[in-house]
C-alpha cells in the first residue's frame, strides 16, 4: 500500500540519500534477459551527466547483445558495505530503464568520454579509441528507493512518488 500524501515538496533526507548512492557509486549493476529468457547481470562503470546514466559497453560483452534485443533494462546502485552499519538495512535503488547507443558521431559524446576519463581515470583513453566499445545512455524511470527499515519509496527517476507501506 502507497500513500503520497505525506511526501513533503521540499528536499528530504530520503532523496538526498538516494543522490548521495548515485554521487558515490562509481559502477551500477545492469540487469538484462539473455537469449534464453534468464536474468543477466553485470557491472558497469557510469558517469551521470544531464540527467541520465552514461557508460562504455564493449560489443564483445553478452550485456550489450542482450540489450541489443531488449533495450528495457533495470539497473541498481548499492550503499557500499563498508559504510553499512546493518546489511539487512542497505541503502539500494533499483530503477527500469531504457538503454540508447550513441553513436560517435553524436555532439555529446567527446562531453562525455572526458567526464568518464575524469571519473575513472586514463583506461578511457584506450577503451575510447577501441572500435568495440560504444557509449550508451541510460535513463532512469520507475523504480524504488529502499533507504533503511520502514523507509521504502516508490520513485519515477531522482523524484520520491509515494511512501510504501506494508499491508
Amino acid at each position: 500500500m502507497s500513500d503520497s500524501s505525506d511526501l513533503p515538496t521540499q528536499p528530504t533526507p530520503d532523496l538526498e540519500r538516494l543522490i548521495t548512492l548515485r554521487d558515490q557509486a562509481r559502477a551500477l549493476i545492469l540487469a538484462t534477459i539473455d537469449e534464453d529468457g534468464f536474468p543477466s547481470l553485470s557491472t558497469l562503470p557510469f558517469v551521470w551527466h544531464e540527467g541520465a546514466f552514461w557508460v562504455l559497453m564493449s560489443d564483445l560483452s553478452p550485456h550489450t547483445r542482450q540489450v541489443r534485443q531488449n533495450p528495457t533494462v533495470e539497473l541498481m546502485l548499492l550503499e557500499d558495505e563498508s559504510r553499512t552499519h546493518n546489511i539487512y538495512n542497505r541503502a539500494r535503488v533499483t530503477w527500469r530503464a531504457d538503454v540508447t547507443r550513441i553513436e560517435r558521431n553524436d555532439s555529446r559524446v567527446h562531453t562525455i568520454f572526458d567526464a568518464l576519463k575524469v571519473r575513472h581515470g586514463k583506461i578511457l583513453d584506450v577503451l575510447t579509441q577501441l572500435p568495440d566499445f560504444h557509449l550508451h545512455c541510460i535513463v532512469p524511470g520507475a523504480g524504488r528507493l529502499v533507504n533503511g527499515f520502514g523507509r521504502a519509496f516508490k520513485i519515477d527517476g531522482f523524484e520520491l512518488v509515494a511512501h510504501l507501506r506494508g499491508a
